[in-house]
C-alpha cells in the first residue's frame, strides 16, 4: 500500500521529494513505536537500551557522557537524564575519569550487562522481522540514500556545528 493510501490522503502528495520525505518520517514513526512498546515491556526506553549497548561494545568499558551522546545523538541535557534513571535503577554508574577530574565515565553494571543480555536477543529478533523480505542489495541501497540524505541535512539544513542537536 502507498503512502497516500496508508495515511487517507485525498489527493496525491506534489512532489515525489516530499513523498519520500514523508515516507521517512513515516517509517521512523512507526519503527519509533514498535520500539517503544517493546521496551516500555522491560521497563527501559530505547535510548536507555542503546547507551546499554554502547557500553558493551565499548573496547574499555567506560565512556564519557560526551562520547555516549555523540554516538547516540543526544544533546548534552537529554543525556544526562538518561544516565541518572540507568543510574538510580542500578544498571550504569558514574565513576571519576582518572586524570580529568571534570569528566564522569559511565560503566555498565552487573545488573546492566545482564539487562542488556535479556533484551538484544529480542531486540535483534525484532530487527530480523522488520528487515525481512528485503534483500541485501535494497538494504545497502537504502542504506547510501539515507546516508545521501543525512548529508544533505547536515550540509544544507542545519548551522555547522549543529548537526547532532
Amino acid at each position: 500500500m502507498g503512502l497516500v493510501e496508508e495515511l487517507g490522503l485525498d489527493r496525491p502528495i506534489e512532489t515525489v521529494e516530499h513523498e519520500s520525505l514523508l515516507n521517512i518520517v513515516y517509517t521512523g514513526t512507526m519503527i519509533a513505536r514498535a520500539s517503544f512498546r517493546y521496551f516500555q515491556g522491560h521497563r527501559l526506553t530505547d535510548a536507555q537500551f542503546n547507551v546499554l549497548v554502547q557500553l558493551k561494545y565499548a573496547g574499555d568499558s567506560a565512556l564519557s557522557q560526551a562520547a555516549l551522546g555523540r554516538r547516540l545523538v543526544v544533546n548534552k541535557a537529554d543525556m544526562t537524564g538518561i544516565i541518572d534513571r540507568l543510574e538510580r535503577t542500578g544498571l550504569v554508574e558514574r565513576v571519576a575519569h582518572p586524570n580529568d577530574r571534570r569528566v564522569n565515565l559511565v560503566r555498565m553494571t552487573a545488573e546492566g550487562e545482564n539487562a542488556v543480555e535479556a533484551l538484544e536477543e529480542g531486540y535483534l529478533e525484532g530487527v530480523g522481522k522488520l528487515m525481512s523480505g528485503i534483500s541485501r542489495t535494497d538494504l545497502d541501497r537504502l542504506n547510501r540514500i539515507l546516508e545521501k540524505v543525512r548529508r544533505n541535512v547536515k550540509e544544507k539544513l542545519l548551522p555547522p556545528g549543529r548537526s547532532g542537536e
